[in-house]
């Protein structure tokens, strides 16, 4: 075989095994959650890249989403979301849950078994809320549309 094809056939040996540690980490999930598919789905492929778009336009401070540099929310109010974990193995920053902002609070100590630190993101991508390790809750408003 020649070098190009080796390279190849790592590469997409690599890619499988990714996609396969993030479908197990999904199904870990699912099984931790109480009625998981009654109440979350995983977001779809267009919906992973608005959300990262979001995400990497946030200002960042040590790594950590830097709250000084972001006004307040106006209201408190939240429905639909977009979970995503902040801490955690590789597999769970690929791994973005939509879901209803109640129901994720009310799960918290579920999703903080997988990472101490979770950004929800309401989806008009203009809200957010960074909750830590103690359950602080730190929202913050983007104030355009991204």
């Amino acid at each position: 075989m020649d070098r190009k094809l080796i390279n190849n056939k790592l590469a997409e040996n690599k890619r499988r095994l990714k996609e396969i540690h993030i479908n197990d980490m999904k199904s870990e999930i699912m099984a931790s959650i109480e009625n998981f598919t009654e109440k979350y789905r995983f977001a779809y492929d267009n919906e992973k890249k608005r959300i990262e778009i979001f995400m990497d336009k946030l200002p960042a401070f040590y790594n950590r989403i830097d709250f000084t540099a972001l006004p307040k929310s106006p209201t408190t109010e939240h429905g639909k979301c977009y979970l995503c974990f902040l801490e955690g193995n590789e597999a769970l920053f690929n791994i973005y849950i939509y879901g209803n902002f109640n129901d994720f609070l009310r799960d918290y100590d579920d999703f903080f078994f997988f990472s101490a630190y979770l950004l929800v993101i309401d989806d008009d991508f203009r809200r957010f809320v960074l909750i830590d390790d103690e359950f602080n809750q730190k929202e913050s408003y983007t104030g355009e549309y991204l």
